[in-house]
């Protein structure tokens, strides 16, 4: 057998779902999941719409923020009920922090439709009762709290590690950066934790492993790693966008002790439709589609960018091969994110040196607040939290965001299309860029 014939044939290239009778079944398993699963959330629906007039329910205060209009101001409190329904309310009343707290409020729906109930309803409150019901996490949150004196830069800890609301005063700053990806948990924090729990397993397990020599590591290392991850995403609430990343892990974890290939766009569509099928609600979630596409432009850039790692010098390696990849996903991602997200300054580009040290800061300062030395870095997020960034608002326009999405479907073929996405996205960074001097200093 020739060595061509011999590497057409490695277990390591069967694609999942390789197949159309195995495709129709996984669509059709997929299908029924999800159909089950609407008919479960309707249900919850028609329970919600049937009172019509006052009704009490029962939530979780996810959020609590202040809003102002009109020279008044008013609380804003976002809830989730155990069910995973969302809902606004608002009170005008001057109440204490009551986030996280389980709450009973009496009053009376407005109007919402189905697809605005799975997005979520708002809720006019007369009465606004606290319950004795205490959050699982509240623990974790008062010894993150514990160890800073500043409360907002306690809630962006809380925020990188438990997937708690961000304040104002933090998502204004990272989107102007652009390095709102980096604060909201997702499979980019899920990818350090793999290697630095990865490791650690693997030191302890190397330890043991001669005594069960028979057992294969990796395997048993990687079963570890997905229990370690399944009880945070139970910590962190089934956060969409680390849900995604947490399935697509489990999918490549099963892909590679079962010979299919690892990085392929069939297994990319695997972990979302398995994602929407038990979890429908994500469908509208902004966070859960930015994640998606992430994970999508990193397969196009293993696709088209032939780097052979075992070739270069350290340079090449850990600085070149490192920003190359950054600044085109950042190109990339630009137009998807201002489809959502307008805010812009040239700033942005710091995001891609900072997305490089934030693989070192994110598992440092993990560790540094489980051994209670988490206000290591209170000086310098101080320092940020008083930056006052000048900004201008940008939204794509919606011809432009269809052309580039039909660019993308032809990118997982072509070269010519995927160096054209990167072309797009440099084109509308120049654009942003000119508009940003022309609008914030009338050049």
């Amino acid at each position: 057998m020739n060595r061509k014939a011999h590497s057409t044939h490695s277990p390591l290239a069967v694609e999942i779902l390789h197949t159309k009778r195995e495709f129709l079944a996984f669509v059709g398993l997929c299908l029924a999941l999800f159909v089950g699963n609407m008919l479960l959330e309707y249900s919850a629906y028609r329970a919600y719409i049937a009172p019509q007039d006052t009704q009490e329910i029962y939530a979780q205060v996810i959020a609590q923020y202040t809003k102002h209009k009109n020279d008044s101001s008013y609380q804003v409190l976002k809830l989730k009920s155990n069910k995973g329904e969302i809902f606004y309310t608002t009170s005008k009343e001057d109440i204490r922090d009551i986030s996280h707290r389980f709450v009973r409020i009496y009053g009376k729906r407005l109007e919402c439709s189905f697809v605005e109930y799975l997005k979520s309803c708002f809720f006019v409150s007369y009465r606004i009762s606290l319950l004795a019901d205490s959050d699982y996490r509240r623990s974790f949150r008062v010894y993150i709290e514990a160890q800073h004196n500043e409360p907002l830069i306690a809630s962006l800890y809380k925020t990188l590690f438990l997937a708690d609301f961000l304040p104002h005063i933090w998502r204004d700053l990272s989107n102007k950066l652009g390095v709102a990806h980096l604060i909201a948990i997702s499979g980019f924090h899920l990818g350090i934790l793999s290697l630095v729990v990865g490791g650690l397993l693997g030191f302890v397990y190397g330890r043991f492993h001669r005594f069960v020599s028979y057992r294969n590591k990796y395997f048993d290392i990687g079963i570890l790693l997905c229990a370690v991850l399944l009880v945070y995403l139970f910590v962190l609430d089934f956060s969409p966008s680390f849900l995604r990343a947490y399935v697509m892990s489990v999918c490549a974890f099963v892909a590679i002790f079962s010979g299919i290939k690892l990085l392929s766009f069939r297994l990319l569509f695997v972990a979302v439709a398995l994602c929407l099928a038990l979890f429908p609600r994500l469908i509208f979630s902004v966070g859960f589609g930015l994640s998606i596409s992430g994970v999508f432009f990193i397969y196009l850039f293993i696709k088209f960018s032939k780097f052979e790692w075992q070739e270069g010098g350290i340079l090449k390696k850990f600085l070149f091969l490192p920003l190359w990849f950054n600044t085109l996903i950042f190109l990339d991602m630009l137009i998807l994110v201002h489809w959502s997200f307008p805010y812009f300054t040239p700033l942005n580009l710091f995001s891609i040196p900072l997305s490089l040290l934030f693989v070192i800061f994110f598992p440092c300062m993990l560790v540094a607040h489980i051994l209670g030395f988490g206000g290591l870095c209170d000086v310098l997020l101080q320092w940020a939290m008083g930056l006052e960034l000048d900004s201008i608002e940008f939204y794509t326009p919606t011809w432009l965001l269809v052309a580039f999405l039909l660019l993308c479907v032809l990118a997982m073929r072509f070269r010519v299309a995927y160096i054209a996405l990167h072309c797009v996205g440099g084109s509308f960074f120049i654009f942003l860029c000119m508009r940003f001097m022309n609008l914030v200093y009338e050049m």
